[in-house]
């Protein structure tokens, strides 16, 4: 699975357990609307750190606690 897929799937899976609108993660964020939908269409394939690093805190969460899922192990990732 490509990076960008793997976060992207990431993303969505934590706003479903967390009940949060992908509107409310807009707000929460600062990112701009066309931002979040590149990254969830998986248009945008390299992800700005600093992109992350909003995204995570307005989920809640450290770095840590979201980069902990199989999605991100190194076997299931596509090296590009």
């Amino acid at each position: 699975m490509k990076n960008n897929r793997a976060f992207a799937l990431r993303v969505v899976n934590l706003l479903i357990e967390k009940k949060m609108s992908k509107y409310k993660l807009e707000q929460k964020s600062g990112l701009s609307h066309s931002a979040l939908r590149y990254i969830f269409n998986e248009v945008n394939t390299d992800i700005k750190f600093s992109t992350i690093v909003k995204i995570v805190g307005a989920l809640d969460m450290t770095l840590e606690e979201f980069f902990d899922d199989e999605l991100f192990e190194y076997e299931n990732l596509e090296s590009e």
